[in-house]
């Protein structure tokens, strides 16, 4: 038996086809002396919540490109204020304190890059707690002071709410595609007062991950200021990261032909409906199903003996009322076997 891997889009990555992306420390802890690097892009809406989504951002503008860097906090100017942190992460120079264990990530201050500027969180604000998957949620409250050259500028206090509201299809520039990516929304809510001034802040982030990489492959972020004058200030961020996986991980087998079998998907990914194609030498025993990631069986679209020739089917998740998403075609021909994954957009 032969097999011919072919992508139906330039590049097409994946994780385990049956296991949903967990988020452990061992696995995605901010632990120190790891590189992250991001290409900043223009913000886009998050998309929807829900399970076997496809976020399709394939579009998203690059602007430029960037390094995170996860450190030991020893080796940094914060080091004799952030006493309690065991990871810092730099960003454009700026320093975020982190105490990370096995069961939870915790974010006990900032520091500005010249290190004038820091603020100390007296309650933590947690980021992240293990394990984290689809479903998943925490919530908790978070205080700080902001400080100047040791005087104290203000005060924060606000609430926290962290959300695994998302699991599906994850696709960014350069057709890369990832399958059981999981999307984390946190919503961060505060007020700040700063020199007798308080306005409120909302900062709602999204994160992308996958099994195999410590950090998020994109994260969407949007802040709403509301001032005490009533005018309100919008900014959002955006960078993603196109992971290319290498330990033992191929791309997807988009088509497999045996022998003289040839199972073909087009277009593919596709809209509302896919057509499915083989050819047959001799009159032959047939059987041509869908089956979703998880291998439950969707719908059978022919079983039972077919004469030679070409044939088609067609296919089309929403008619049959689900979500769109990554399906597995199975071409059974007198025994010879052969696969295709779809993708319905």
């Amino acid at each position: 038996m032969r097999k011919l891997y072919l992508s139906v889009i330039c590049l097409l990555f994946a994780a385990s086809v049956s296991s949903q992306t967990v988020l452990r420390y061992d696995s995605h802890g901010l632990i120190a002396d790891h590189v992250n690097d991001m290409k900043i892009t223009e913000y886009v809406e998050p998309g929807a919540e829900g399970n076997n989504v496809v976020w399709d951002f394939r579009s998203l503008e690059l602007v430029k490109e960037f390094t995170g860097k996860l450190d030991n906090p020893s080796f940094t100017k914060g080091a004799s204020i952030f006493t309690e942190s065991n990871s810092v992460l730099e960003e454009f120079g700026n320093l975020f304190f982190f105490n990370v264990t096995k069961n939870a990530i915790e974010q006990h201050g900032y520091m500005s890059g010249r290190g004038t500027v820091n603020i100390i969180y007296d309650q933590p604000f947690v980021k992240m707690r293990y394990p984290f998957t689809y479903g998943s949620s925490f919530a908790g409250s978070f205080d700080g002071r902001y400080n100047s050259d040791d005087r104290q500028l203000g005060t924060l206090t606000g609430s926290y709410a962290v959300k695994g509201d998302g699991m599906g299809v994850l696709m960014l520039p350069g057709n890369y595609v990832y399958e059981n990516a999981l999307r984390v929304k946190e919503v961060k809510s505060y007020t700040q007062t700063i020199n007798n001034r308080s306005y409120d802040i909302e900062t709602v982030t999204y994160r992308w991950y996958v099994n195999e990489h410590r950090f998020p492959i994109l994260v969407l972020i949007e802040s709403t200021h509301n001032y005490e004058s009533g005018r309100t200030h919008t900014s959002t961020q955006a960078a993603y990261n196109p992971i290319v996986f290498t330990n033992d991980s191929n791309p997807l087998e988009m088509e497999t032909i045996v022998q003289d079998l040839s199972l073909k998907a087009y277009p593919n990914p596709y809209h509302n409906e896919v057509n499915l194609r083989f050819n047959l030498i001799n009159e032959s025993k047939v059987n041509l199903s869908v089956y979703d990631l998880n291998g439950r069986l969707i719908k059978v679209l022919v079983d039972g003996v077919e004469a030679a020739g070409e044939r088609t089917y067609k296919f089309s998740a929403k008619e049959m009322g689900l979500s769109a998403g990554a399906y597995i075609v199975k071409l059974n021909v007198n025994g010879e076997k052969a696969s295709q994954r779809i993708l319905e957009l």
